[in-house]
């Protein structure tokens, strides 16, 4: 075994408390990183491989927002979401927890060993397979069990019909864990897995990070903040004199978005960045994009509803 690598049983006192409750718990972890991460309150984030420009968007958005608490984000080190939701948790300092459908040895997918690698440098990577397994299809179901087991809460982000996403979140009911979702175009595959989710009941439909802190302080579950940030103050009154203040202060690319709104119709990321590009140069970055538009709804200019952005 791997010198690097811990090897948890089920009996030692290190192993997560909440996975330990799960229907057929692994038996074995194997763990490289930080093991105390184990103890603190984890919310998986998951997703379609397939994700789009909104996936993307909603991901970064969200764990940008949620980085106000001292959550761990957890998800499959996969292609598409897991990946976006792992390297975005790193971009904002929190930490993070890839679980794996193969040994430690063997990363799938193979572009993602630099990211497994700054993972297991700041964060921690789980599985319950030995080193050097294979990813075979079975293991993945397998370990979604694990991913939804060690939070306590799950949320997925585009998922077809037919997506390791949808087993991860059925998973979290069973397991007694809220599961949060976020609506998309209906007309998109990728929406069709949430529409599901939404008709069976159990899941919340969210647009923001904050709705997802506001109902885990609800179920008490929440750990704290790691500092009351000043968007969240802002947020709290919306009379104050800060507040008022902002809302006349935008930054030229915050302008520019506001702009862009039409006043009685809204716009997808995807026809804002379009729109915006159409005008701009060079090029926008999708980050700056993505703080930008929170910046505006943070200072109750904009509003998300349906996918969709609209002036307030």
């Amino acid at each position: 075994m791997d010198e690097n690598c811990v090897k948890l049983r089920i009996s030692n006192p290190l192993y997560p408390a909440l996975l330990r409750q799960i229907f057929s718990p692994p038996a074995v972890l194997f763990c490289k990183g930080n093991l105390e991460l184990l103890s603190s309150s984890c919310i998986s984030i998951v997703g379609t491989r397939r994700s789009s420009d909104y996936g993307e968007f909603m991901t970064r958005k969200i764990i940008n927002e949620l980085s106000v608490t001292s959550l761990t984000i957890v998800s499959g080190l996969a292609k598409g979401i897991d990946t976006i939701a792992h390297d975005a948790a790193l971009k904002n300092n929190m930490p993070t927890i890839a679980v794996l459908g193969s040994g430690l040895n063997n990363i799938y997918p193979k572009q993602n060993k630099n990211l497994a690698e700054q993972i297991k440098e700041k964060g921690l990577i789980v599985t319950e397979y030995e080193g050097d397994m294979t990813p075979q299809k079975c293991n993945f179901p397998q370990r979604n069990r694990i991913i939804s087991g060690l939070s306590i809460a799950t949320l997925v982000i585009e998922a077809p019909e037919k997506s390791g996403a949808l087993i991860t979140a059925k998973l979290a009911l069973e397991q007694g864990r809220e599961v949060f979702v976020i609506p998309g175009d209906a007309e998109e595959i990728n929406s069709i897995g949430i529409i599901k989710l939404l008709q069976r009941g159990g899941a919340y439909p969210v647009s923001s990070g904050k709705e997802i802190i506001d109902v885990l302080n609800e179920q008490s579950v929440l750990p704290c903040f790691k500092n009351k940030p000043k968007a969240l103050t802002l947020m709290s009154n919306p009379n104050s004199p800060s507040l008022q203040n902002s809302i006349h202060k935008l930054t030229p690319l915050e302008s520019k978005i506001f702009e862009t709104l039409p006043l009685h119709r809204g716009l997808n990321i995807d026809q804002i960045y379009k729109k915006l590009t159409g005008i701009t140069s060079p090029q926008i970055d999708v980050r700056e994009l993505l703080e930008a538009i929170s910046m505006l709804e943070l200072k109750r200019l904009i509003l998300f509803h349906g996918g969709k952005y609209y002036r307030k």
